[in-house]
């Protein structure tokens, strides 16, 4: 029989990544425990929305490390195929932080508002304040973006 790269019997010592069942069952079992754990700690106050969230964010985070480890197979892959996954979340948590930046964009800080600038409004940026909002009335270092 022809040796294959997987063939226990190859000359590079690949060798097949077939997952005992049990390994799965359980993995199955700690995702469900995590499931419950989830539905406790959403009805749980801790006292703070930020807190609330860090927490879901936690046991997310581990239900996702559990699917990405055990059921995609990366405990079997490569170094590189790590690296590559690592990467992979690594942009995608950037890019939900740049959604945030983005999000928050309606306000900007502005380093002051001279008033001797022309053709502005009095401003250091070109854009202008509502009518019922002038810098001098709120009293803060910021402006919507128009």
């Amino acid at each position: 029989m022809a040796s294959t790269p997987l063939s226990s019997d190859s000359k590079h010592g690949g060798h097949s990544h077939i997952i005992n069942p049990w390994v799965l069952f359980f993995n199955m079992l700690w995702l469900m425990f995590l499931l419950v754990i989830t539905f406790i700690a959403s009805e749980f106050d801790f006292g703070n929305v930020i807190i609330n969230n860090v927490v879901a964010m936690l046991i997310a985070t581990v239900k996702a490390v559990f699917v990405i480890w055990i059921f995609m197979g990366v405990m079997h892959a490569s170094k590189l195929a790590k690296i590559w996954v690592v990467t992979g979340f690594g942009v995608l948590f950037l890019m939900f932080g740049i959604l945030g930046d983005y999000a928050t964009r309606q306000y900007e800080p502005v380093s002051g508002w001279e008033t001797n600038v022309p053709n502005n409004g009095g401003s250091a940026f070109p854009r202008e304040w509502p009518p019922q909002k002038k810098p001098e009335q709120v009293g803060e270092n910021f402006r919507p973006r128009g």
